[in-house]
């Protein structure tokens, strides 16, 4: 499976994203799975070198060869870019799955996973509570 991996990026400490994202994509590929994120396979770590017009015409691109969206919530802060990748995901009838961070809620948030169509028709919650990737990654 393909998985988009939408994660908040800016403001971030790059090394630490690095370290981080490179977890996630471990868990996933000992499961069998490719993650497909917009920071490494679209903009290469320099988010600040494209416009967000081509990155998003560049993540229409790579999106439409991924089974579903997974969105990881650390925190309540926001990320237009998480958010973003939910409804494309959903628009295009694929799941989309919030991790979220315990004991976190954001519940306007969760209503929008949980009510997507296209996770049950693929036996996928819309909502994994988490307390590390390791939780997630077993989900899928």
């Amino acid at each position: 499976m393909r998985i988009w991996l939408a994660y908040k990026f800016r403001g971030r400490n790059l090394d630490e994203l690095r370290l981080v994202l490179a977890d996630i994509r471990r868990l996933f590929q000992a499961r069998g799975h490719q993650v497909v994120t917009m920071i490494e396979d679209i903009q290469n770590w320099d988010w600040e070198s494209k416009s967000k017009a081509w990155a998003v015409s560049e993540e229409y691109r790579l999106a439409n060869s991924c089974d579903l969206a997974l969105c990881i919530y650390e925190s309540e802060e926001p990320s237009e870019g998480r958010g973003w990748d939910a409804g494309f995901f959903a628009g295009m009838g694929k799941p989309t799955v919030m991790a979220i961070k315990r004991p976190l809620t954001i519940p306007f948030t969760e209503a929008l996973f949980t009510e997507n169509p296209a996770n049950a028709q693929a036996g996928l919650p819309g909502v994994i509570r988490y307390d590390t990737f390791e939780e997630i990654a077993k989900v899928f």
